[in-house]
């Protein structure tokens, strides 16, 4: 019975028509946290990391789709890799606009990156003072050990005090890269189906 109806499921998903979203990700953070070494991981699907510091100016753009689990829905995800550097604040800014998630990644052996991360949410709402934008906190270089210096648990409570969600990665190893992107996929596609039954209860 189990199986006929886990059958009957399989058969309903598989009937129903495709969805393809598309999400633009706002990548945020200091300079040299590792913000193009994680984007470019997940992009080439840990094939890809970069040997030498080269530093943003303005703001990276790539795009890659990721298929929501258990759901018929693909989200295309416009990820903008924005430069940390004060000196291209202006430029960057100008990639803020539409954004509809934001990724904040600080360094977790470098205690300043992660205090500094209150600068960048609120020079974010500063930008777009009408909504809250949903996202991520993202600890990089967890792979350093004694090295690291903010605590999980100081940092899970910051995202959670700002309605964030908080991963651990590494770059280096590749490890735990794609969890936020898919967090932020699956969380884009569960808000379109939130807004979409508001309307259908208004029509």
């Amino acid at each position: 019975m189990a199986a006929a109806a886990a059958a009957q499921s399989a058969a309903s998903a598989a009937a129903a028509p495709s969805l393809l979203l598309r999400s633009k990700i706002l990548v945020i953070g200091d300079a040299g946290v590792g913000k193009s070494a994680i984007v470019q991981m997940f992009h080439s699907k840990g094939t890809h990391y970069p040997k030498s510091y080269v530093m943003t100016t303005g703001c990276d753009f790539v795009m890659k789709e990721l298929k929501v689990p258990d759901t018929t829905t693909t989200v295309e995800l416009h990820i903008y890799d924005c430069s940390g550097q004060s000196t291209f604040t202006e430029l960057t800014h100008q990639y803020w606009g539409g954004v509809n998630m934001v990724m904040l990644v600080y360094d977790a052996t470098n205690e300043e990156s992660f205090e500094n991360l209150t600068g960048w949410l609120e020079a974010l709402r500063r930008k777009m003072p009408e909504r809250q934008i949903p996202g991520v906190v993202v600890a990089n270089k967890i792979d350093r050990g004694e090295r690291v210096r903010v605590h999980t648990g100081k940092a899970t409570e910051f995202a959670r005090s700002h309605e964030l969600d908080y991963f651990q990665v590494s770059a280096l190893t590749n490890s735990n890269i794609e969890e936020p992107f898919l967090h932020l996929a699956s969380l884009f596609s569960k808000m379109y189906e939130e807004k979409l039954g508001i309307v259908k209860d208004m029509m």
